[in-house]
């Protein structure tokens, strides 16, 4: 869950006029980082103004947006954004010593300009770490499987991040457009694909993600996971959607999902057997068509309780509820 941390005007505009434009940019972009900023504004009595005029809200992949507003062009997004239009080399040096602290502290950091007055604010949004991440992290990786962590932050928030939930430099890649994401993804994929051998276990690449930006890398994976809080895009996109956005629901599809594959292959076997042995019989003369149907039926009985074992059972239900609620209870570290 992201929150504003810090925001700084910059110019002759007040802190307020600076929160009311934020809020009118952000509020209709889906990406959870925006409801963070609207919400931000909403806790300093700032509500979004509706003397203003805003047109033609269009979506930056990977930057920010962009907007007219009572006539005047507003931008809003990060460092990438700003020097491509060329304004961010004319921040205010002290104010671009206190972005690189905020980066440098794990945050991520905007800018919020106007044609004609330049950059007029500078914000840090942090995204909380959920309480179970580092866990989760730990228990994949017990189950062999390989994490790298996709990110358009900036480096230095990039590693800060990765440190306090386990994942080393070498497997965390930052400053990715969505462009970047897409290609990291099909790099892993297409690396699967060649690494697979008839003989040895299939390789997957699964994505997990919850921003517009995400959609396009998990239209690509080979399994998809978004999270219930994240933007609808990265929803509709995904094969698996987590409502509660609990990170141990990973490891729980992961093990459903071997176990399913176990139950199948043990039934086929089951049933190719029972069709063998029958058949045995039949060919020695020493079966008939009701012991066949019989044993047809019986076997389709035995198949189908046995696939029936991978439905929760009422105890595992409560124990995750009760392991919910302590989790719920439990306080999340900060970023910063």
């Amino acid at each position: 869950m992201f929150q504003l941390l810090d925001m700084r005007e910059i110019g002759k505009m007040s802190r307020r006029e600076v929160l009311e434009y934020l809020a009118l940019m952000e509020a209709p972009a889906s990406h959870p980082l925006s409801e963070a900023i609207v919400k931000g504004a909403l806790n300093e009595g700032v509500s979004i103004p509706k003397h203003f005029e805003l047109k033609d809200h269009t979506l930056l992949p990977g930057e920010g947006i962009t907007a007219v507003v009572n006539g005047k062009t507003v931008h809003v997004g990060n460092m990438k954004l700003f020097q491509r239009i060329g304004l961010y080399d004319k921040l205010p040096t002290e104010h671009a010593s206190l972005v690189d602290e905020w980066a440098n502290a794990g945050g991520t950091t905007g800018f919020i300009s106007i044609a004609g007055e330049g950059i007029i604010g500078s914000y840090c949004v942090a995204d909380k770490i959920r309480a179970e991440t580092k866990e989760v992290v730990q228990d994949l990786r017990k189950m062999g499987i390989e994490i790298t962590m996709l990110t358009g932050d900036l480096r230095p928030a990039a590693v800060g991040i990765g440190s306090q939930i386990g994942i080393e430099d070498d497997f965390i890649k930052s400053e990715l457009l969505p462009e970047d994401k897409l290609s990291a993804i099909e790099n892993e994929v297409a690396a699967s694909r060649d690494k697979d051998r008839c003989w040895k276990a299939k390789r997957a690449v699964m994505m997990v993600g919850d921003g517009v930006n995400d959609a396009p890398a998990l239209a690509l994976a080979d399994v998809s996971v978004a999270m219930g809080e994240g933007a609808a895009l990265a929803m509709e996109t995904s094969d698996v959607t987590l409502m509660d956005s609990d990170l141990r629901k990973l490891h729980y599809i992961i093990h459903m999902g071997r176990r399913v594959i176990r139950t199948i292959a043990v039934n086929i076997v089951f049933s190719l057997l029972v069709k063998g042995l029958v058949g045995g019989f039949m060919l020695a003369g020493r079966g008939s068509l009701w012991a066949a149907i019989a044993s047809d039926v019986g076997a389709m009985l035995l198949v189908t309780l046995n696939g029936m074992r991978l439905l929760p059972s009422s105890k595992k239900k409560n124990d995750l509820e009760v392991r919910d609620d302590a989790k719920k209870n439990a306080l999340e570290p900060n970023l910063v």
